[in-house]
């Protein structure tokens, strides 16, 4: 979850406004501050690669008609390396707050348009809207393949590998572990970062609002937020789906002596079941995930990962339910939060949010737990009254 103070907190339950902007950063040098940002779209995917991206116009215009239009790969917004760091700004009355939203790279820029006008018999740019595309810093990472196979430098510390392959600074959040073998790295740079992620440190990379590389566990934290039917949610869907379930895992490697590590783990019992005691199809049959790393060495270690990768790949997707809240910045991919019902309140964790210049953000949870309730309402409620404005637009939800 992203940083904000109680303060912040308490406000994005009632009244506000809110507005992004942005710095303009290349190699580290900060060369533009305070850019407005409009038209702004943001995605974020806890399953996907990159698990960031967005879209975005910067609105430009300054006392000396300047264009910031980009027309070569040395100007300031020009795809080339540049980032933008994201802000977006909250306030209610005299409250203000400044969000850290996230570090993004510059990829594209669809469009760029500069109105003119003549000035003294000269012509000037009163104003420059630039549209761009961004991703996350992982998507140049991505960019990058090895020239020839490289094994790890140092087997001791994963942590130190991510470090030296991402180029990005760490939060070690989770506790390191040394590389169980040297082996060639063929693929792209972000491919081997998941690898070493997932099978090393049991998590996946997640980059922070600083732009800082940690990992997020795959077992689940404890809730970091509650989302109620009076403060913040204004629908929830009940979507169920079979499409990526699976009740069978199958990791296979190879052990330092070349010899074949095969390992299984299986759903036994129960309406996932892979098969009848008889050993005849279940209604539902085998349905299996494979998966494979050469960082697996032993049969133990492959049997814990199958077991492990289970868990995640049967029940947990079984229940991907869509949920519309009040606008949240500070809500993030993987984030796990409580979401009340009517009788029963859910342990879930967030698996995407879309955001646009809307009063609203629709996000996708899984749903792992669901816990009766035992206080006495139970009644259905609307949101109360509220209203979310932006420097460009306003919506009621009422």
């Amino acid at each position: 979850m992203r940083d904000g103070s109680p303060e912040l907190m308490e406000v994005l339950t009632g009244s506000f406004t809110a507005r992004w902007e942005a710095d303009l950063y290349y190699d580290d040098d900060r060369r533009m501050s305070n850019l407005p940002l409009t038209n702004v779209s943001f995605s974020e995917d806890g399953e996907a690669k990159v698990q960031q991206s967005g879209s975005c116009t910067v609105v430009w215009t300054d006392e000396f008609a300047t264009s910031i239009s980009p027309t070569m790969i040395t100007d300031p917004l020009a795809p080339f390396g540049a980032q933008l760091w994201v802000w977006c700004v909250v306030e209610a009355g005299t409250f203000t707050e400044r969000v850290e939203y996230g570090h993004y790279e510059i990829t594209d820029v669809p469009s760029a348009r500069d109105e003119h006008m003549r000035f003294r018999g000269e012509w000037v740019t009163p104003g420059s809207l630039v549209d761009l595309t961004l991703s996350e810093v992982t998507y140049g990472i991505g960019q990058e393949k090895w020239a020839v196979p490289t094994p790890p430098s140092n087997l001791s510390s994963t942590w130190d590998e991510l470090g030296r392959i991402t180029g990005l600074q760490l939060n070690r959040s989770v506790t390191d572990q040394p590389i169980t073998r040297s082996y060639a790295y063929q693929d792209n740079k972000l491919d081997v970062v998941y690898d070493l992620c997932n099978v090393m440190l049991d998590g996946v990379p997640h980059i922070m609002t600083d732009g800082t590389l940690m990992v997020r566990p795959n077992t689940w934290p404890s809730p970091v937020y509650t989302l109620t039917r009076a403060d913040h949610i204004v629908q929830v869907g009940t979507p169920m789906s079979a499409d990526q379930v699976y009740n069978d895992v199958v990791v296979t490697s190879y052990a330092t002596d070349q010899s074949v590590i095969l390992a299984r783990a299986s759903i036994t019992d129960g309406p996932l079941r892979v098969s009848d005691p008889d050993g005849s199809p279940s209604p539902f049959r085998r349905r299996t995930y494979t998966q494979s790393s050469q960082l697996v060495t032993t049969h133990s270690q492959a049997l814990a990962w199958a077991q492990a990768t289970l868990n995640r790949v049967s029940v947990l997707r079984t229940r991907e339910v869509p949920v519309t809240v009040m606008f949240n910045p500070l809500l993030e991919r993987g984030d796990v939060v409580t979401v009340e019902r009517p009788t029963e309140w859910w342990t879930c964790r967030v698996v995407t949010i879309d955001r646009s210049q809307q009063g609203t953000q629709d996000m996708v949870v899984q749903v792992a737990t669901v816990t009766p309730r035992t206080d006495t309402d139970t009644s259905v409620s609307a949101p109360g009254d509220w209203r979310f404005d932006w420097v460009d637009g306003w919506g009621d939800v009422t």
